[in-house]
């Protein structure tokens, strides 16, 4: 073989490779999207578990700092329905941390270098209206008109249990998370897991009624 057609060849090799790990990075970004979808599956199976045992009321928000007493917390009461421990009840060095996969974690977060073990971080946060004041139980599931189109717990970044629309953070849909394209999971109180895109979950001033139609996506319906 003359060294043209060796050339030749070996630089058809380097596209062809290039192009594979390409095919595979691709792959492996929407394993890590999907990840995060059925994270919240698995929080709609407790939810509906949960509810099943509590005269159908929704766990409560929580607060913080993260303590075994707020055992009606959905972040305590829902693990168990799932065979894992309350969030906290995981000691030091177990807690959710950014990058390591868990029913905690959206697997599209970045590890970090440096991370304080007694921390509490997680990837997913209650709709903060469906418990409106602290100290006043949450609503039943059927005080809620259209329970499909009413988020429970949406992608978050930070270290609250509990979420606005403001709070919700957009990882997904092949844009930046600023664009009205990107998209977030959202877990509705019927169990369901959906993608929604910014434009509908937070720029849409009818999501953020306090009272909506029927259709579309609500962030408190009663």
């Amino acid at each position: 073989m003359s060294p043209s057609r060796i050339a030749a060849l070996a630089l058809v090799l380097v596209v062809l490779a290039a192009v594979g790990l390409a095919s595979i990075s691709r792959r492996g970004e929407e394993a890590k999207r999907a990840g995060s979808a059925r994270n919240l599956q698995q929080w709609g199976i407790s939810l509906n578990l949960y509810l099943m045992d509590n005269n159908n009321q929704l766990p409560g928000i929580g607060g913080t700092p993260i303590t075994p007493d707020q055992k009606d917390a959905w972040y305590n009461a829902l693990p168990p329905y799932l065979s894992k421990p309350a969030l906290a009840e995981l000691p030091e060095g177990q807690r959710p941390r950014p990058g390591v996969p868990s029913m905690w974690i959206d697997p599209t977060t970045k590890p970090v270098r440096v991370w304080d073990p007694a921390v509490f971080y997680f990837n997913y946060a209650m709709n903060r209206a469906l418990q409106p004041e602290t100290g006043v139980r949450s609503f039943r599931i059927y005080e809620i008109s259209h329970p499909g189109n009413v988020v429970f717990l949406t992608e978050v970044d930070g270290y609250s249990p509990w979420a606005s629309p403001d709070d919700v953070v957009f990882r997904h849909g092949g844009a930046k998370p600023s664009s009205p394209r990107a998209t977030a999971h959202v877990l509705f109180s019927d169990g369901h897991v959906q993608s929604v895109q910014r434009a509908v979950l937070v720029d849409d001033p009818a999501s953020r009624l306090a009272k909506s139609a029927a259709e579309g996506i609500s962030w408190a319906e009663k």
